[in-house]
């Protein structure tokens, strides 16, 4: 497997040749890189696919904002008020999120 990708890389079949003619590729050859790791029977890890989802779809910042709106209930709210800005800061986030996508 590491003559074929020395071979679509034209670099010698060493993991450290690989590896840095991998990292001065150009995007479509690492695209291609990808795409043939893929047919090879490897799969993206658990942080890709995070990155792919949560951060690549933009929904991460809508989900942390949410989340500490949520954080914010009345209880909370009438024990220490101070937590009203920040509740009015995350929300203001998802409404500056929203426009700004």
């Amino acid at each position: 497997q590491l003559a074929v990708i020395a071979a679509k890389l034209h670099c010698a079949p060493d993991v450290h040749a690989i590896k840095e003619a991998l990292a001065l590729a150009l995007p479509s050859v690492q695209s291609q890189m990808e795409n043939l790791a893929v047919d090879m029977g490897y799969t993206p890890g658990v942080l890709a696919l995070f990155y792919k989802v949560a951060i690549g779809s933009g929904v991460a910042p809508l989900v942390i904002f949410m989340g500490v709106g949520a954080m914010t209930d009345f209880g909370p709210l009438l024990a220490n008020p101070r937590t009203l800005l920040l509740g009015a800061a995350a929300q203001f986030g998802i409404f500056a999120t929203v426009l700004g996508a």
